[in-house]
């Protein structure tokens, strides 16, 4: 209590000193190290991240999407919706984490070693400005996305309200008119929930560890707990696949093997983003190793068995209760709905705070996040991670997301898939940083754009990578555009429904192929793999974390005949000789 009200001292004086002049004003709301403004390439969120924060280790990563997995319960069921048998879906749902693990692993190893976020590494790979493209369509699709989840949080903190006001939560007297969109208990829901989000956007992944710990405590007994009341109601008897299936004949031969294709590409919608987020907490890994193997089986392992739960769940609630229920919040309604008891109460009172706490944490993790990444490379004089959170939830607000779902299955067809423009992305990350460049990144030339510096290439933009990036994506592009309505050829639809696969997989040959018949001027070809990566690490542990450090105010004037060299915690100027 003490060190809190110490820290709320500390800002409200220098909140009143900001107030004492505009020169006072302006250094307070530029970031660290960049009171003078101006353009700038670094803040304290952008550099890399020091010792202190790097705490994350292999089973916090484990933990991380062992309560990730558990919570595919509308995934699974709603595969079987589309016509696949349960253990069809269970194979599309296991191929598909298993791919993205491998890629998430993949794309973490850059970050990992030099303990550097999303944009920062992006550099490397697309240039000081072309970043900024990647950086953009990440940032605008994660913020709707936070607009979305808050009001599906929303609707478990409903619930939750129900189970503890009873029947006079479904009468409160007034409703909102039709027009509004949405009920007043879902709008009282959803700001409740938005309430208790805002404190947390003031913490950064290093001081989430205990969040997502505590998810994976709670969420999969929940979720198994859920699957013995739906067994429980049914007797043990399952539902047929047709009943639960929209389609009224079952798919055979090639239109079964492509429903099946098709599907893993949807259900890397789930995923897609973390491949390409992963980046921002593997920065605060102790080892490379921490997020190597913990992805290979920690993604696709605890995501199987979730989607298992919901599939078997929906099936037996259907068979019980004549009902296809594919989201839980229905779910856990149609259970007051039936057993209004204390005890039935305090049951989904559980439950819904679990779900709402995985809501919870993928908001953080998969949006918030990653929003205050790229906003922070965007706009570095004025975002750090943490406010960039703030301006991300508080922006969510007005979004108004009940009338986005409301709006036209286009827009969701468009956040589902997006992947097109983030397959190519990550897939150009991970050739660029596994096969061009052998794992040797230059930190000093991330954080300059003087004429000659490394990631320069032509007027900032590396050739290779947006000719890729464009290839990659409008192969599938023209399908994505028939998901709005408007007709295109059944080819183009074919290759937007596995659009995610078909862009990285053109992506990152065309990357390799080009930096073959035109090799990029600032690869050292005399280091071994990752040789910059050990001199970095050792750097780190050579300098202890007393040692003086230059401010980064002082950093920020070093000219090209210095390099920066990351020494414990900050980026510091050192003279070449």
């Amino acid at each position: 209590m003490k060190r809190i009200t110490q820290g709320v001292g500390h800002w409200a004086t220098r909140l009143r000193f900001a107030f004492s002049s505009n020169a006072a004003f302006l250094a307070y709301i530029r970031t660290e190290g960049n009171s003078r403004g101006g353009h700038t390439w670094t803040n304290e969120d952008l550099k890399p991240s020091p010792p202190h924060m790097v705490n994350w280790r292999w089973y916090n990563f484990c933990l991380f999407w062992f309560g990730v997995g558990f919570g595919n319960w509308t995934l699974g069921s709603s595969i079987v919706g589309v016509g696949l048998t349960w253990w069809e879906a269970t194979i599309v749902v296991w191929v598909a984490a298993s791919v993205s693990g491998l890629c998430m692993a993949l794309n973490s190893r850059a970050a990992a070693n030099y303990h550097v976020g999303y944009p920062v590494v992006l550099r490397t790979s697309f240039g000081m400005y072309g970043h900024y493209g990647p950086v953009i369509v990440r940032g605008a699709c994660a913020m709707l996305w936070v607009s979305v989840l808050n009001f599906q949080g929303g609707a478990f903190a409903s619930t939750m309200l129900r189970c503890i006001v009873g029947k006079r939560w479904d009468d409160l007297g007034s409703q909102l008119p039709p027009s509004v969109g949405t009920t007043l208990q879902r709008l009282i829901g959803f700001l409740l929930f938005w309430a208790i989000e805002l404190p947390f956007c003031s913490l950064r992944p290093n001081k989430l560890k205990w969040l997502y710990t505590f998810k994976a405590w709670t969420l999969p007994p929940s979720m198994i707990g859920l699957l013995i009341y739906c067994l429980v109601q049914s007797r043990g008897h399952l539902a047929s696949d047709a009943a639960l299936s929209s389609v009224t004949t079952r798919p055979t031969g090639s239109a079964l093997a492509w429903l099946i294709v098709s599907s893993i590409n949807s259900a890397m919608g789930n995923w897609s983003t973390f491949i390409a987020n992963m980046p921002d907490f593997a920065r605060y890994a102790t080892s490379p190793s921490a997020t190597m193997w913990t992805h290979i089986v920690f993604v696709p392992f605890p995501a199987a068995i979730g989607g298992m739960i919901g599939i078997f769940g929906t099936s037996c609630l259907q068979e019980a209760w004549g009902v296809t229920l594919w989201n839980q919040w229905d779910v856990y309604d149609a259970i007051l709905d039936r057993t209004d008891t204390g005890a039935a109460r305090l049951g989904v009172f559980l439950l819904a705070f679990c779900s709402a706490l995985f809501n919870f944490g993928t908001i953080l993790g998969a949006n918030l996040l990653p929003f205050a990444s790229d906003i922070t490379a965007i706009l570095p004089t004025y975002f750090n991670l943490t406010r960039g959170m703030w301006f991300c939830c508080i922006v969510s607000l007005a979004l108004m997301p009940w009338k986005i779902l409301a709006s036209a299955n286009g827009f969701l067809a468009f956040l589902e898939g997006y992947g097109i423009f983030m397959g190519p992305t990550a897939a150009i990350m991970i050739t660029d940083y596994w096969l061009v460049r052998k794992g040797n990144i230059h930190l000093a030339d991330l954080y300059t754009s003087k004429p000659g510096s490394r990631y320069m290439y032509f007027h900032g933009f590396n050739v290779n990578a947006v000719v890729a990036y464009l290839c990659g994506m409008m192969i599938p592009f023209v399908g994505f555009v028939g998901t709005f309505g408007i007709a295109v050829p059944l080819g183009a639809t074919r290759c937007d429904e596995i659009g995610w696969y078909v862009s990285s997989a053109v992506a990152g040959t065309v990357y390799i192929a080009l930096c073959r018949l035109r090799p990029l001027n600032n690869i050292d070809r005399s280091l071994a793999w990752e040789d910059l990566a050990r001199e970095f690490a050792a750097e780190r542990m050579a300098i202890p974390r007393t040692s003086p450090c230059l401010s980064l105010d002082e950093k920020a004037s070093c000219d090209s005949g210095r390099k920066v060299c990351v020494q414990a915690a900050t980026v510091s100027c050192t003279a070449v000789e």
